[in-house]
């Protein structure tokens, strides 16, 4: 098991152009179009079948002891952040970019447009949720199951539906 383990990390660095923490642990396979630019902190696990990509400048940032669970994708064309002690559920969508929506040429020849995304620390994600482009979810925020995140979420707060909206406040 280590030696599937150490397999991973060492194809998981050598397609990263930032540092991959050695601590990092795999589920399963991990899928990436290209060399991207991901950097992860001390213990990240990632589940199985996540698909990461970076575009242009894009990276992605990942702090210690983030969990990011199976089927996930983040696609990044500016950045994502996510702090320490995150969770991030099954098949959540993290994307910091859109297709152009000009009506004078096909959306497939436009450029994207983008922004950044900022993921606190102790933030749960709750399965099937999308992240969109410009958002930040604040410290201790949860993010209901199959909600779509379109404006920042403040720390300590409960927000869930489509799109997003403030249930409640976490008490300490």
């Amino acid at each position: 098991m280590i030696f599937v383990r150490l397999l991973r990390y060492l194809w998981l660095q050598a397609h990263s152009r930032l540092r991959v923490s050695l601590t990092t642990q795999f589920d399963g396979p991990l899928h990436t179009p290209k060399r991207i630019a991901l950097q992860t902190g001390r213990h990240c696990r990632f589940g199985r079948d996540v698909f990461l990509d970076t575009n242009g400048t894009g990276y992605i940032t990942i702090g210690n002891h983030v969990r990011i669970n199976q089927g996930c994708v983040l696609v990044s064309y500016a950045y994502i952040e996510i702090g320490d002690d995150s969770q991030i559920g099954e098949y959540v969508s993290v994307r910091d970019a859109n297709h152009g929506t000009r009506l004078d040429s096909p959306r497939r020849l436009q450029p994207h447009v983008f922004a950044p995304i900022r993921i606190g620390c102790n933030v749960w994600i709750g399965r099937g949720a999308v992240i969109l482009k410009g958002v930040s979810i604040g410290d201790g925020a949860v993010v209901g199951a199959n909600s779509v995140v379109t404006r920042d979420v403040p720390p300590a707060t409960l927000v869930a539906g489509s799109p997003a909206k403030w249930i409640k406040d976490i008490a300490a």
